[in-house]
C-alpha cells in the first residue's frame, strides 16, 4: 500500500505516540519515515531507537545507535545513544569504547562534546578497582624513580603531601631535586621551600628556573654551594643588577643565563654579568633599561654563542645607548646565535661598522627585530637563519648610503647556508636585491667548495613586506633557492586566486602557508587543499581574507586533513600566527 505522508510527518506523529507513551506505535511511524528516505536521517533514527530504548528492546536500539554513527561520525548523539543503551545491557566496557570512539570524532566546539566527556569519565571511574594500590608496595624502587622524574617539579613536590611514605621516599631521592623549575608556582615562593630543596639536592642543583622568589640571599647561597649550577632563567621578580652580578660570580659552572621580558637590568649590569662571569655560553637579556651608556665589552668571551639583547619597553631614548657592537664581536668572536630587538642605533657610533656583522665567521642565526638600519647590513656566509624585520616599514632602496651599497653588500652578503629568511615591514626588496642575497653562484668566501650552489631554504617570511604587485612578488618567488620551501608567509602581501594558483605550481612541498590579509577566497583555499593537501599541506593562514565568505571552503579543508586558521566577520573569530 502506497504511503500518504512524507518522512517529516512521520516523524510528528512518532513523537506524539512517543509523548503519548504508545512506543511501539511509535516504533511504526518512525520505521515508516525512515523506509521512505533513500538515506535515514540521525534525528530519525535517535528517536526510534529511544522508543525502542523505552520497549526494552535493547538490540534493535543499539543497531540504530551504530547506524547513526555510520552514517554521521561527527554527531554527537549516536555515541550517546548507543553507549547509554550498552550500559543499560551491562556491556559498559564496550560502552566507554564507544564514548572514546566519539570524542575522536565530534568537534570540541559541539555542545554537548562536554557532555560526552563527562559519561566517558563517570563511566571509567566506575569501572576503576574500589582501592588504588601504592605503587610504592608493588613496583621497583628504580622504576618509581623513573616514574616520578617525568613529574613536573610541581607536581613532584604535591606528591610530598600524599603520605609519610611518599614524603621520605622523595626527600630521599636526591636525583628529583637536580633541578629546581618554580615555573608553575601560583603564589610568592618562601625561602624555607627553596633552602629545603637545596638540602634535599645534597647541594647539586643543576638547572633553576626562577619564579616568584625574591630573596637574594638565597640565590647567592644556591650559587655558591650548588658547585654544578650551569643554567639559571629568571622568568620573573625583580632582582638587582648588582645581586645578578653576585650570583653570576658565585655560580662558577653557570653556562645559561636568561631574563624574562619584564625583569628589567641596566646596560651596564649586562656588561659586568659577562665580565665576571666568561663561562657563559647563552645569555638572554629581554629587558634593557639605559641612557647615554656605551657597552664597555671589557673582556674576552670565547665561550658565548647565543646571545639576545632586547632593549626594554619603558627605555625613553634607546638610541642614546650605545652597544658598541664592533667591541663586542671582538671580544666574542665564536657568536653562532645574535638577536638584536628594539634598538635604534645611534648617529654617532660607527653606524656602519655596527651593522657590519662579517667579523663573525660563526654565526649561524641573526635576528634584526625593530633595529634600526643605515643599509643593508654586511652578512657573514655563514648564516643558516636571517631575520630582518621592523616596526616603521624600512626602505632598501632609501636608505644611507645610496642603493648602489645596498646592492653591493646583499652581493658581498652571499648566503650558501640559508634555510630560513623573513625579511618583515619592509620596501625597496626588488627582485634585483633578492636575487644577490640568494645567489646560487659567486663570492662564497669560508664555504666549501661542494656547498658553491647554496642551499635549498626551507622557510620563507615576507609578512607586511611593501611589495608593489604580484609581478614583483613572482619574480622573487621563482628564485631556484626557493623550490624546496614548506613554510611560507605572505601576510599582507599582493596575492590573490591568480597568485595562488602559480604558488601551487611552484611550491608543492608546501606543509604551512599564511595568506593573512589577502585577497584570496574560497576557490583558492579549494585549489589549495586538492593540490597540496593530504598528506602536504598541513596549515593554511586565511585571517581577515575578506574574499572568504562561505564556510564550505573551510569545512573541505578540515576534511582533507588541513587545519585552516580563520577570523572573518562571518566565522569565529580564532587569531593564529605560523610557526616554524
Amino acid at each position: 500500500m502506497p504511503r500518504t505522508m512524507s518522512a517529516v510527518e512521520y516523524q510528528e506523529l512518532g513523537k506524539k505516540y512517543y509523548k503519548q507513551k504508545e512506543y511501539q506505535k511509535a516504533v511504526d511511524a518512525f520505521t515508516e519515515g525512515i523506509e521512505s528516505m533513500s538515506i535515514p536521517s540521525v534525528g530519525m533514527l535517535n528517536n526510534r531507537a529511544a522508543s525502542f530504548e523505552k520497549l526494552e528492546d535493547y538490540k534493535m536500539a543499539v543497531k540504530d545507535g551504530r547506524d547513526m554513527i555510520k552514517i554521521d561520525k561527527k554527531d554527537v548523539r549516536g555515541y550517546l545513544r548507543t553507549g547509554n543503551i550498552l550500559q543499560k545491557m551491562e556491556k559498559s566496557q564496550v560502552a566507554i569504547e564507544i564514548y572514546k570512539y566519539g570524542l575522536k570524532n565530534v568537534p570540541v566546539t559541539d555542545e554537548n562534546f562536554k557532555l560526552l566527556q563527562s559519561m566517558h569519565d563517570k563511566l571509567t571511574r566506575q569501572l576503576s578497582p574500589p582501592k588504588a594500590i601504592d605503587p610504592f608496595a608493588v613496583l621497583p624502587i628504580e622504576l618509581v624513580e623513573m616514574i616520578i622524574s617525568y613529574l613536573t617539579f610541581r607536581n613532584m613536590v604535591t606528591c610530598l603531601r600524599v603520605s609519610m611514605q611518599w614524603k621520605r621516599f622523595l626527600i630521599s631521592r636526591v636525583s628529583l631535586w637536580t633541578h629546581l623549575d618554580l615555573s608553575h608556582a601560583r603564589r610568592q615562593v618562601s625561602v624555607a621551600f627553596v633552602r629545603d630543596c637545596i638540602r634535599r639536592s645534597q647541594f647539586k642543583i643543576k638547572t633553576a628556573t626562577i619564579h616568584r622568589f625574591t630573596n637574594s640571599d638565597v640565590l647567592r647561597s644556591l650559587a655558591t654551594t650548588c658547585k654544578s649550577l650551569s643554567t639559571l632563567d629568571f622568568l620573573s621578580g625583580s632582582i638587582a643588577g648588582d645581586s645578578l652580578c653576585e650570583v653570576a660570580m658565585c655560580a662558577t659552572q653557570l653556562k645559561r643565563l636568561t631574563l624574562a621580558p619584564h625583569i628589567e637590568i641596566s646596560l651596564d649590569a649586562v656588561t659586568q654579568v659577562l665580565r665576571h662571569r666568561p663561562t657563559l655560553s647563552h645569555a638572554e637579556f629581554f629587558s634593557i633599561n639605559s641612557t647615554g651608556i656605551r657597552a664597555d665589552w671589557r673582556v674576552d668571551l670565547p665561550n658565548l654563542q647565543t646571545l639576545t639583547l632586547t632593549a626594554s619597553t619603558s627605555c625613553s631614548n634607546p638610541s642614546s645607548i650605545n652597544l658598541n657592537l664592533p667591541s663586542l664581536y671582538a671580544r666574542a668572536p665564536n657568536l653562532a646565535h645574535l638577536k638584536l630587538n628594539s634598538w635604534q642605533t645611534s648617529p654617532h657610533s660607527g653606524l656602519l661598522e655596527e651593522q657590519d656583522f662579517t667579523p663573525l665567521p660563526s654565526l649561524t642565526s641573526l635576528a634584526l627585530t625593530r633595529f634600526t638600519l643605515s643599509t643593508f647590513p654586511r652578512l657573514p656566509p655563514s648564516l643558516h637563519t636571517l631575520i630582518l624585520s621592523s616596526d616603521n616599514c624600512v626602505n632598501f632602496t632609501t636608505l644611507s648610503p645610496l642603493s648602489a651599497r645596498n646592492d653591493q653588500n646583499a652581493l658581498d652578503a652571499h648566503l650558501p647556508l640559508l634555510r630560513d629568511l623573513e625579511i618583515s615591514c619592509v620596501a625597496g626588496i626588488g627582485a634585483g636585491l633578492f636575487e644577490k642575497l640568494l645567489l646560487e653562484d659567486g663570492n662564497s668566501g669560508g664555504v666549501e667548495e661542494g656547498e658553491r650552489g647554496g642551499s635549498k631554504l626551507m622557510r620563507l617570511s615576507l609578512a607586511n613586506a611593501d611589495i608593489p604587485d604580484a609581478v614583483t612578488l613572482f619574480a622573487l618567488l621563482s628564485n631556484p633557492r626557493l623550490a624546496a620551501l614548506s613554510i611560507l608567509d605572505l601576510t599582507a602581501g599582493p596575492v590573490d586566486d591568480e597568485a595562488v594558483a602559480a604558488l601551487i605550481t611552484l611550491f608543492p612541498n608546501l606543509t604551512h602557508l599564511n595568506l593573512a590579509k589577502t585577497r584570496v577566497t574560497g576557490v583558492s583555499v579549494k585549489a589549495l587543499v586538492k593540490n597540496l593537501g593530504k598528506p602536504g599541506l598541513k596549515w593554511l593562514g586565511v585571517d581577515y581574507c575578506m574574499g572568504i565568505t562561505s564556510e564550505d571552503a573551510v569545512r573541505l579543508a578540515r576534511g582533507r586533513g588541513v587545519e585552516p586558521k580563520t577570523n572573518t566577520s562571518k566565522f569565529k573569530v580564532i587569531r593564529s600566527i605560523i610557526s616554524a
